[in-house]
């Protein structure tokens, strides 16, 4: 950001906007915390269950269909309701399925629950991450939205990248594996809600009707 440059890479006036400022925090907090949780639940069941890696990673099939079912409906519902309440409700489904998982055992029956959860937080994440895009770039000429969508994805790439090491040390901080990672579900959760009242509180209805292409 070079605040007196008379072409700055990234003009500090765009970063005041709300939608462009609040709608990237949003984001990297959705980016964080699923990205992470599924590395939570990858070491649950290779850790604690003992699956093999294949079976691990076939059971994240139902995360991928909830993602695609999330990816499908927000347009639909953005029209509907508007991009605050969509980040809203897609982040309280996420922070609900995600808590759930406090819940998981030590034996392969909590594969339902596991399944079940991944499945409605992938829905409500991608409602999230759509949601976010949308207003993002919201509010701007034409000639900013090129910027708006770059900055858009380094949000998305510093959350990705944030995510596991935040939890990996929750994990690491408990000499039981499975106390660990229920400690760090529970972060994971608090910080979904952390994004939820960022969103709630600062982000107002301005723009909650933006058109979205679908």
């Amino acid at each position: 950001i070079e605040s007196k440059s008379a072409a700055p890479l990234v003009p500090v006036s765009v970063l005041k906007k709300k939608t462009v400022a609040w709608g990237n925090i949003a984001g990297l907090i959705a980016f964080l915390t699923e990205t992470s949780l599924v590395f939570l639940m990858t070491l649950y069941l290779q850790e604690v269950l003992d699956f093999s890696p294949l079976t691990a990673g076939l059971s994240f099939g139902v995360l991928g269909v909830g993602t695609v079912i999330g990816g499908s409906i927000a347009p639909r519902v953005i029209g509907a309701t508007g991009t605050r309440t969509t980040l809203i409700v897609g982040g309280l489904l996420q922070a609900v399925a995600t808590l759930s998982l406090i819940a998981l055992g030590e034996t392969s029956a909590s594969m339902w629950l596991l399944l079940i959860a991944t499945f409605a937080g992938g829905i409500g994440n991608m409602l999230v991450i759509v949601g976010f895009m949308v207003t993002a770039t919201t509010g701007l000429p034409d000639h900013e939205q090129g910027m708006a969508t770059g900055l858009a994805t380094m949000t998305q790439q510093i959350g990705i990248t944030m995510g596991t090491p935040i939890m990996s040390a929750v994990v690491a901080a408990n000499t039981d594996i499975h106390a660990g990672i229920t400690t760090a579900v529970i972060v994971n959760t608090a910080v979904v809600v952390v994004g939820i009242l960022t969103t709630v509180l600062f982000l107002r209805n301005k723009a909650a009707h933006a058109p979205v292409a679908g």
